[in-house]
């Protein structure tokens, strides 16, 4: 049975924490664009209004929608990375992709 090793762990931690700040970032700033803004608002108030969620529906949507960004984020990364290498370091610092064992792996 194969353990993960510390690099392993290393650069899969690497690779998430850089998604993480670029998608947050990036969704931080596709928010201030007035006219996503707005539609963000007019969806906070369907909610709200018909009390659906007890949270407010606006920070909601924004912790959904980084989490998609993010998602994409690293998506995108790894399918630049299966052409060109470089350019997955570069977005995710690291080219290195951690291998994963099923949990009940027979030897």
């Amino acid at each position: 049975m194969n353990i993960q090793t510390k690099t392993d762990r290393k650069n899969q931690d690497r690779r998430t924490i850089m998604a993480a700040i670029v998608g947050v970032l990036v969704a931080r700033l596709v928010a201030t664009i007035p006219l996503l803004a707005a539609a963000l608002e007019w969806v906070d108030g369907l909610i709200s209004e018909a009390g659906i969620v007890s949270v407010p529906a606006l920070a909601l949507l924004q912790a959904v929608v980084t989490a998609v960004v993010i998602l994409a984020y690293q998506r995108v990364a790894q399918w630049l990375g299966d052409r060109w290498p470089s350019v997955e370091k570069l977005m995710l610092g690291s080219d290195a992709r951690p291998h994963y064992e099923p949990r009940y792996a027979q030897s």
